[in-house]
């Protein structure tokens, strides 16, 4: 299991956040958003979870994932959340 915590730096607009669940998509390892301040996880792979929880500037988060590509899909998922 891999782990990343970040801090999201800008507001992300929907349309963004379903291509980030549709990259999310194209692993095979489970991915998971934590957000600890609500206590909330999210599969990063639903479309419908990445847009009930808005993504604000400062909002804290923690990316898991598991699998045989958790390498390559906790860089993928750092790099574009926190863009």
């Amino acid at each position: 299991m891999r782990v990343h915590d970040i801090e999201i730096t800008h507001d992300m607009q929907p349309q963004y956040l379903q291509m980030v669940a549709q990259k999310a998509s194209t692993y095979r390892s489970d991915i998971t958003i934590k957000f600890e301040r609500e206590n909330i996880n999210l599969d990063a792979k639903s479309i419908l979870g990445m847009l009930l929880i808005p993504m604000r500037t400062g909002t804290r988060i923690t990316i898991q994932t598991k699998g045989r590509d958790e390498q390559e899909a906790i860089d993928a998922m750092s790099s574009l959340l926190e863009k």
